[in-house]
C-alpha cells in the first residue's frame, strides 16, 4: 500500500468515559483494526459539558468488524443471562 494514500477515519462509537474508550481500542488493536480515541482529553480541559465524549474512531473499511468485535466484548447483562428468572 503506497504511502501516501489517506484512510478516511469514522466515528464508530461515543465512551461513557475516557477510560472505556481506551479500553475499546486495545480491543481492537489487538484485533488489528488501528484506531484512534479522540476527545479523550477534553474533559480534563473543560469540565464534564454534556456532548463532549471520547470517542473511537477507525478506518471506514473497518467499520463492520470492529461493531462486531466490540459487540462480542461487551458484558451480558445479569437479565439477559437468566431471562427465566422472576423479579
Amino acid at each position: 500500500m503506497p504511502s501516501g494514500i489517506q484512510h478516511e477515519l469514522v466515528r464508530l462509537a461515543a465512551a461513557a468515559n475516557p477510560f472505556q474508550a481506551h479500553i475499546w481500542q486495545q480491543v481492537l488493536e489487538q484485533e488489528g483494526i488501528r484506531c484512534q480515541v479522540v476527545g479523550d482529553y477534553l474533559e480534563a480541559g473543560i469540565g464534564d459539558i454534556p456532548g463532549m465524549m471520547a470517542e473511537v474512531w477507525v478506518e471506514a473499511a473497518d467499520v463492520t468488524q470492529a461493531e462486531t468485535i466490540l459487540r462480542q466484548r461487551q458484558p451480558v447483562s445479569r437479565e439477559a443471562a437468566r431471562p427465566d428468572e422472576g423479579p
